[in-house]
Order: C-alpha cells, then sequence, then structure tokens
C-alpha cells in the first residue's frame, strides 16, 4: 500500500523524526507494529533513583501529523509498567486517556500543545513530556504531589470524560 503510510507519503518527515530521536532518546528503538503504524520503544527513568524504569510504547497513527484529537497523532503507552494494571492498582490515575481498544495511554498535552502542518509534534517532544508525566504520577502515587496539581491543569484545558483525578 505505497502512500497509506504517512512516512512513505512524507520521507523527510520520517528522517527528522529519526534524527530527533537519535540525537534526544538514543536509547528508543523504532519498530513497527503488526497494522503497519511505526512506533519508538524504549526506557524511561525521570525521577533516578527515587523512581521505576517505564518501558514506553510511542505509536504514531496512520495520519501523523495531526491535531484533529486530544493528545494528537502520538500516544505514549507504558509497557512496564502496564497502565491498564496500574490503574486497577491505584484506583485511577490522572491524565490519561482510552484508546478505541480500551488501552489505557498517557495524556501528554492538550490539543493546543499539538503542533502540526509545517512544524510537526514528534515522538522526541511527545517522549518529553511524557518524562513529566511519569515524574509527577509516580510523586502523585507516593502521595508526594496533591491533586492540586492535576485539577488546575484540569481547569485550564476544559479536559473530556476520560481524564481522571483520584481523591484522596
Amino acid at each position: 500500500m505505497a502512500g497509506f503510510y504517512w512516512y512513505e507519503r512524507n520521507p523527510q518527515l520520517f528522517n527528522d523524526e529519526k534524527q530527533a530521536m537519535n540525537l534526544y532518546f538514543p536509547n528508543f528503538v523504532l519498530d513497527r507494529l503488526a497494522d503497519g503504524r511505526i512506533c519508538w520503544v524504549g526506557n524511561l527513568n525521570p525521577r533516578g533513583a527515587d523512581g521505576g524504569t517505564w518501558t514506553l510504547m510511542v505509536v504514531y497513527d496512520h495520519n501523523h501529523p495531526h491535531n484533529n484529537t486530544y493528545g494528537g497523532s502520538l500516544r505514549v503507552y507504558s509497557v512496564k509498567p502496564d497502565l491498564n494494571e496500574l490503574y486497577k492498582a491505584a484506583g485511577s490515575l490522572p491524565h490519561v486517556l482510552r484508546d478505541a481498544n480500551g488501552d489505557l495511554y498517557m495524556c501528554t498535552a492538550r490539543k493546543e500543545d499539538i503542533d502540526s502542518g509545517n512544524r510537526t509534534t514528534s515522538a522526541a517532544k511527545a517522549l518529553g513530556w511524557a518524562a513529566k508525566w511519569i515524574f509527577a504520577v509516580e510523586g502523585w502515587l507516593a502521595g508526594e504531589i496533591g491533586d492540586e496539581v492535576f485539577e488546575q491543569d484540569r481547569k485550564s484545558t476544559r479536559l473530556n470524560s476520560s481524564h481522571t483525578v483520584r481523591s484522596r
């Protein structure tokens, strides 16, 4: 299906993505899912000794780049720990969304934060937001950060019902 996938239609953007990832996240590996979407897989540990190592997968939508949906055309899934299991264990998680299959992924950006057109949000940018998300959520799970941190953002962004804030 030549031309169906964004990386075939726009090889320059694909090249730019690879360069950015190799520069900022060299430990992430490019992979292809069964449905043809491409993704980057690797580990992050934003809190160092105070946190855990997260295995993340950044998945591009078939029609990348766009900002038609909350979070844009890049989704950051946590492979380990599994967000679905973490959600069940914690009772909820702040700033997560569900995909069409019901799987949770990190809400790393508001719609207005997503670049498209001549400037495009990259996997590297999404992983930077994911590092911030992990740092905040690990602090929240440990009781170091209160719900008000997430409530403030919630008030400023008119979040949809997929966003969850647990009351303590």
